[in-house]
C-alpha cells in the first residue's frame, strides 16, 4: 500500500496515510509524458449501462494507480433515457490486465 500524494509505503491493514490522512492505493501511478487521451493503444476493460456502476470501476481503477476515462454511445444524450445508455471504461493496453482483475473483484464489497 502506498500513500499517492507523500508516496510513503505502508504494511498491508493500513488504509490511510498517517503524514496526510489521504486513502492508500494498491500502487503508485506510473508517471506517463504521454496523456490517456493521445494514446493510440486504448482498451476497453468494462462496459456499463448506469453512471453509477461506471463510477464505481473508474474509482477502483484510480485507487490502484490506473488512470481511465469513460467512452459513450451518444444515445443518451440525444434521448435522456437511461436504458439506451452504453458506457465503456477504457485504459492503457499496458494496463489492461490489471485493470480486469481489479474491476473482477465485487465493487459494493471493496474499500475505497
Amino acid at each position: 500500500m502506498f500513500c499517492p500524494r507523500c508516496k510513503a509505503e505502508y504494511r498491508a491493514g493500513f488504509i490511510r496515510c498517517s503524514e496526510c490522512d489521504a486513502p492508500l492505493v494498491y500502487r503508485l501511478p506510473i508517471q506517463r509524458q504521454q496523456s490517456l487521451q493521445t494514446d493510440a493503444e486504448l482498451v476497453v476493460v468494462g462496459t456499463y449501462n448506469n453512471k453509477l456502476d461506471a463510477d464505481l470501476a473508474k474509482m477502483a481503477l484510480e485507487a490502484a494507480g490506473i488512470e481511465s476515462m469513460f467512452r459513450t454511445d451518444g444515445v443518451s444524450e440525444i434521448y435522456s433515457f437511461p436504458f439506451f445508455r452504453k458506457i465503456e471504461l477504457i485504459v492503457r493496453s499496458e494496463d489492461a490486465d490489471d485493470a480486469k482483475k481489479i474491476l473482477s473483484l465485487d465493487l459494493h464489497e471493496k474499500e475505497f
